[in-house]
């Protein structure tokens, strides 16, 4: 069982962003990809061939009693091992940002909740999303009298983590990790956040790497993090449609249903330009056949749009189109 507690940040505004609900969809998702980038040893011990399972949110709310006042997504996720014992491992996953004095114990006080309740095996992971340097402890240490306690955990820090080093890893969550560092760096500054935004979904949709379904989810998290006006949203769309017909390996195919807003409208404006050329195509052949006398005469002469499409052999877009109806 793998218990996941993620922590939004709180030192930064972030407008409207739900930065808490894009995690926990995004985890949920893709939770083999998540642990493959952030714990690649746990990852390598799981199962997948057993699909994970996600438990009630309630179960974890007995652990964390210290809920008030703070944003904390919280998720249980049952998994199984390669070795085919009944065992858990319980990760405990937060993104912390500010610079909080107390941090330390508080992932030990999480730690000792989890391990007293359940007795398993847990793995402590805190991701720190702060686009600043700080210097977080990576471990909690108690003594007192002779009584001596040490509890160390692990740590990712997106900012000791580079644009280059990002941008050569296939992994799925450098992606994300790739958005968060966009949405930092271009608060002030949105024609560079619309290039950044297109570049990273031009380089996931050309990547080989990825299914459609995973291409969804990264799309999803990357479209509402880093969010544009209306005018270079407009203009993302026109630039993407054709990004995406010429390297989308199949994707104008695909069901567009639960798409983020951004591929909702690629995918409008590709079916939309492929209808207009499918009727201006035909119209062209039918002037080619000289067919247009012979469809005016018989609209002329009130027979049915129906029949003169099976005469003509012309769509009936393409017959409204000659004739001039709308």
């Amino acid at each position: 069982m793998t218990a996941l507690i993620w922590e939004n940040s709180t030192d930064y505004e972030v407008g409207n962003v739900d930065q808490d609900g894009l995690w926990k969809k995004v985890i949920g998702e893709l939770f083999e990809d998540f642990l493959l980038y952030f714990a690649p040893d746990l990852h390598a011990q799981v199962d997948f061939s057993e699909k994970a399972e996600f438990l009630q949110q309630e179960l974890f709310q007995q652990i964390i009693k210290d809920k008030k006042g703070r944003k904390i997504t919280d998720q249980l996720v049952k998994v199984h091992l390669k070795d085919g014992e009944e065992k858990w491992v319980l990760v405990h996953v937060e993104v912390q940002s500010d610079n909080e004095p107390k941090f330390a114990k508080r992932m030990f006080q999480y730690f000792y909740r989890i391990f007293d309740k359940y007795d398993k095996e847990i793995i402590a992971l805190a991701i720190m999303t702060s686009p600043h340097k700080s210097e977080f402890p990576t471990e909690f240490r108690y003594t007192y009298f002779g009584t001596k306690l040490n509890y160390a955990y692990n740590t990712y820090k997106i900012v000791d983590h580079s644009y280059e080093e990002l941008e050569q890893s296939d992994k799925l969550f450098s992606k994300m990790i790739l958005a968060i560092k966009y949405m930092h760096d271009t608060r002030e500054d949105v024609d560079k956040r619309y290039t950044f935004k297109m570049k990273l979904m031009r380089e996931v949709i050309k990547s080989k790497h990825y299914s459609w379904s995973e291409i969804k989810a990264v799309f999803y998290f990357i479209d509402y993090l880093l969010r544009l006006p209306e005018e270079l949203s407009e203009k993302l769309y026109d630039k993407m449609s054709v990004i995406m017909k010429k390297e989308g390996n199949g994707m104008v195919q695909f069901e567009s249903e639960g798409w983020s807003p951004t591929m909702e409208a690629i995918f409008t404006r590709i079916h939309e330009k492929g209808e207009k050329e499918g009727i201006e195509k035909g119209i062209e052949q039918g002037i080619k056949q000289n067919k247009v006398e012979l469809v005016l005469g018989m609209v002329k002469e009130g027979i049915p749009i129906a029949t003169i499409t099976k005469i003509a052999g012309l769509d009936e877009e393409v017959i409204k189109k000659l004739v001039g109806w709308k």
